[in-house]
């Protein structure tokens, strides 16, 4: 929609300059004293246009829309088209992991710290993995480390109290 190219490394700021170009054109209020159907389309564009910019502006949106472009949907568990399942080794680091999180935060803050600090490179790491995999055009292996780089979000979620969400 904005004439980008396909890639994951695109500058912010080209990202925001083609996004308000585009944003100034297809704004409703530029559209007031048309029909209801010129006035409806044109707030249907603004929309996509607006959600469109959410995903290229968030890192990991982006690379989860690039994985999803390569057919493959990180939110559904199809077997040939939905997100790739963890290995079960990984599976069972990550049991370990919130064993460990139960550990840190009955020794004290400092230990849940360094827990914390450990597993924030390893969701910068999975995102970068991601990132290298697209740039490559290898969208499966990409998924991969998304589907990592998620579960570890949510471990980090935990690490600070948040809730989880399913």
């Amino acid at each position: 929609m904005l004439g980008l190219p396909r890639r994951h490394a695109i500058p912010r700021e080209l990202i925001e300059n083609r996004y308000l170009e585009f944003a100034t054109a297809v704004h409703p209020d530029r559209f007031v004293g048309e029909s209801l159907a010129t006035r409806r389309e044109a707030q249907e564009v603004s929309s996509r246009l607006n959600e469109g910019y959410r995903i290229l502006r968030d890192p990991i949106a982006r690379a989860e829309y690039m994985v999803k472009l390569a057919g493959i949907d990180l939110d559904s568990s199809d077997p040939t088209t939905g997100a790739p399942a963890p290995e079960p080794a990984f599976l069972v680091e990550m049991i370990e992991r919130r064993e460990a999180l139960a550990e840190a935060r009955a020794s004290g803050s400092s230990r849940v710290d360094a827990f914390r600090a450990q597993v924030e490179d390893e969701v910068e790491g999975e995102l970068d993995r991601a990132v290298a995999a697209l740039e490559i055009d290898e969208p499966s292996r990409a998924a991969r480390a998304l589907v990592a780089h998620r579960y570890l979000q949510r471990l980090l979620q935990d690490v600070d109290g948040q809730e989880i969400g399913v």
